[in-house]
């Protein structure tokens, strides 16, 4: 009886530890200065865009900053960015802009008001060439429900990183930067890809199924090897990439912004290719 009893007990004990309440106290933090922002070597209207952190539970959308002074050097002149009229937080370029390989672009940015103590901030990045692609070739492989998305083209010997972005009959597929695909050239580096996979478009995602007569377009770009720490570190730090057995503890995402700010300034190279699924 005294077994039975103090097993009753044990019993009782755990499950009251199981059901117990804890509250934890997350706490808060500083408020740092978010900056987004692209020069690429498409001739169209490149922007970047300005708003305040916030904390992690946060459901209120992250303020936008108007009013700054940004400007953009590229070794030759300095221009400065417009806010637009009815976005505010994004500072653009005129739409006849367009960014020139193997020059380095600089970033700087004026606050109307500090954010811990700064009113500039900075950052530059070197705008690399990206090799052409000679075609692309969409096929349907059916053990992985999706369309494979091969590339032909040159890959130059000296070490590169590249991102692939696919436009579906006109409309940008890949538009967050968790979708976008992503490489570095260690298994092709100076040698012809000759059909290499560098995208899938899933079956499962309805804007992803390709049908035959749907036009594909594969925009590959050049990037640097930060930009490319950056993406990969982003994707890492996100709930849909982290094993919560294997992976490492969270880190701060790599930047280069200055004076304590979060975000990436990139300067890229891009070029294209299209085919008609049949």
């Amino acid at each position: 009886m005294i077994k039975n009893l103090l097993i009753l007990l044990l019993s009782t004990m755990l499950m009251a530890s199981c059901t117990e309440k804890i509250d934890i106290d997350l706490g808060t933090t500083y408020t740092r200065l978010v900056v987004e922002g692209y020069i690429t070597t498409d001739t169209t209207t490149h922007w970047v865009r300005l708003s305040k952190s916030t904390d992690y539970y946060s459901n209120i959308p992250s303020p936008l900053i108007s009013n700054a002074i940004v400007t953009v050097n590229d070794g030759i002149e300095t221009f400065t960015l417009i806010e637009n009229d009815t976005l505010p937080g994004y500072y653009e370029t005129p739409s006849d802009y367009y960014g020139v390989p193997g020059r380095t672009y600089s970033l700087e940015i004026e606050l109307q008001d500090k954010i811990n103590d700064f009113k500039i901030f900075s950052a530059s990045c070197k705008l690399k060439p990206v090799t052409p692609i000679d075609s692309i070739r969409v096929e349907y492989v059916e053990k992985w429900e999706a369309w494979e998305v091969k590339i032909y083209a040159w890959e130059p010997a000296s070490i590169d990183f590249y991102t692939f972005n696919i436009i579906k009959n006109g409309v940008l597929i890949t538009d967050t930067i968790d979708e976008i695909g992503i490489s570095d050239d260690r298994f092709f580096n100076g040698n012809y890809t000759n059909g290499a996979a560098v995208y899938y478009l899933m079956e499962e995602n309805p804007d992803e199924v390709v049908n035959p007569g749907d036009t594909i377009t594969l925009v590959m770009a050049g990037i640097t090897k930060e930009y490319y720490n950056f993406i990969i570190e982003l994707m890492d730090e996100t709930f849909e990439y982290r094993n919560p057995l294997f992976s490492g503890p969270p880190a701060n995402i790599s930047t280069n912004i200055s004076n304590g700010a979060v975000g990436f300034f990139a300067a890229y190279s891009n070029t294209y290719s299209t085919t008609v699924f049949q």
